[in-house]
């Protein structure tokens, strides 16, 4: 069955792929992006029949409620799957040991408020329909089990942030029969990940998929990676 997506981030790496592989199974998708015109990936599949591009800056509120009408008017009758894919790394480079409070700021702001900006603005148009599903692309870095040294704190304290949230809706919407996901897409071959990653961005966003169409009550607020493990907080 054909269902209507809401991808964000979709400008390239993982965010281009959902979109290949969504539209490719005929699902219609709405892609956001700050600029999605200079994307030439993300132009490349767009028709304006089912795969729609929408201008989004998930942290500035009057680009979300744009965003939000616009979407209202390319899929009235609401949206099955919302993907909360964008994010950004911030400087790599600081470690626990000089982090700025300005790194530390703008990678929270965009992790974590845009997330909850998008998915509070899209709410209404997710109710609309009964596959009621959100997604949060998140990362096994902001696992309090995962061991690793002071590298990256905002993006890895963001990312614990992100579960916590993902956590809070599931919460939050369970007794609407919404499902929500936190999930890692594994170490993928992306400008963030680099190319010495071991997974390909097809294989990821192929194994999110299916994942994503076997969510059911059971797997609400789980934190899943995209070969269907389970992951720990």
């Amino acid at each position: 069955m054909a269902l209507t997506f809401v991808v964000t981030g979709a400008s390239r790496g993982l965010g281009v792929e959902f979109v290949k592989q969504l539209s490719a199974k005929g699902h219609t998708v709405i892609a956001c992006a700050r600029n999605p015109d200079k994307s030439e990936q993300l132009q490349a599949l767009v028709n304006n029949k089912t795969v729609f591009a929408v201008s989004l800056d998930t942290v500035k509120l009057d680009s979300v409620k744009a965003a939000a009408d616009k979407i209202q008017e390319l899929a009235p009758s609401g949206v099955d799957v919302l993907i909360n894919n964008s994010g950004i790394v911030g400087d790599h480079t600081q470690d626990v040991t000089n982090a700025t409070g300005e790194n530390y700021i703008n990678v929270f702001e965009t992790n974590v408020v845009g997330t909850s900006n998008v998915t509070q603005a899209l709410l209404p148009w997710l109710r609309k329909r009964n596959t009621r599903k959100i997604v949060n692309i998140t990362s096994i870095l902001g696992s309090n089990d995962f061991t690793t040294t002071g590298s990256s704190p905002a993006y890895r304290i963001s990312k614990a942030a992100e579960n916590m949230l993902s956590r809070g809706w599931a919460g939050q919407l369970g007794e609407e029969s919404f499902v929500v996901l936190a999930m890692h897409p594994g170490w993928v071959q992306t400008d963030m990940g680099t190319s010495k990653a071991p997974v390909t961005p097809e294989q990821s966003i192929s194994g999110m998929l299916s994942v994503i169409e076997n969510m059911s009550k059971e797997t609400n607020g789980k934190f899943l990676s995209f070969e269907g493990e389970e992951l720990k907080w």
